[in-house]
C-alpha cells in the first residue's frame, strides 16, 4: 500500500470527508431562546466574592440554557435528521475507503467504484441537509440555523466534485497509476575474459 497511487481529487475527498467529521460536531440548529442566553452570558460579569455570586450564577444557567439549545448532527432526533447522520457517516466511509482502497492498488470497475458511491451519497445528504435548512427542526420561528449546517453543504459539495473527478479518470483508465519503481543500485559489470 502506497499513498502515491492517490489522485489529487482523492486525497482532497478523503480530507474533507475528515473535515466533515469535524464539521458534524459544530452546532447546526439553535434557538432565539439558546441566542439570548448566550448574549446574557456574555454581558454577566462577575466580580468579587459574595457581590459576584448572582452573576456568576446567571452566567452559568446562560450557559447550560444555551447548551440545551443547540444541537448538531449527532444531537438532532427527527427521522430525517437520522437518516442525514447515516448519509454523512456513509459519505465519510466511501470517500476514505475510496482513497485506501486505490493506495491499496485495489480495481474496481466504473460506474460502481467507492469514488461513485461517495459522490453519489454527498449529493443526496447535500440535498437533505438542504431541505432540512429550509424546513428546519421545531417552530421555524424559534429555530436558529448555525454555522454547521451551511458548512457541510460546502464540505459535502467537495467530496461529491473531487469524487466525480476521480470517476471521470475511472472511466477514462488513467486513474491506475502506479508508483515509480524503487532505483536499485547498478552492478558494476566484469570485464569478460576473452577464451583461450
Amino acid at each position: 500500500m502506497t499513498f502515491a497511487r492517490l489522485l489529487r481529487a482523492d486525497a482532497v475527498a478523503m480530507i474533507a470527508a475528515l473535515a466533515l467529521l469535524f464539521v458534524m460536531a459544530l452546532d447546526w440548529y439553535g434557538s432565539t431562546i439558546g441566542d439570548e442566553a448566550r448574549r446574557q452570558e456574555e454581558l454577566a460579569q462577575p466580580e468579587g466574592a459574595e457581590a459576584g455570586q448572582i452573576e456568576r450564577g446567571v452566567k452559568e444557567d446562560a450557559r447550560l440554557i444555551g447548551e440545551r439549545e443547540e444541537q448538531n448532527a449527532w444531537q438532532l432526533d427527527g427521522a430525517i435528521d437520522k437518516v442525514i447522520l447515516l448519509g454523512l457517516l456513509a459519505t465519510v466511509v466511501f470517500a476514505v475507503g475510496a482513497a485506501f482502497l486505490r493506495a491499496a492498488g485495489r480495481r474496481f470497475d466504473p460506474p460502481l467504484t467507492p469514488s461513485a458511491l461517495a459522490a453519489v451519497t454527498a449529493t443526496i445528504t447535500a440535498l437533505l441537509i438542504a431541505y432540512r435548512i429550509i424546513q428546519e427542526p421545531g417552530l421555524d420561528e424559534r429555530t436558529v440555523v448555525k454555522s454547521g449546517a451551511p458548512l457541510s453543504l460546502i464540505v459535502l459539495a467537495v467530496i461529491a466534485l473531487a469524487c466525480r473527478s476521480a470517476l471521470g479518470e475511472e472511466e477514462a483508465g488513467t486513474a491506475w497509476r502506479e508508483p515509480p519503481p524503487a532505483a536499485t543500485p547498478e552492478t558494476p559489470e566484469t570485464p569478460e575474459t576473452p577464451a583461450a
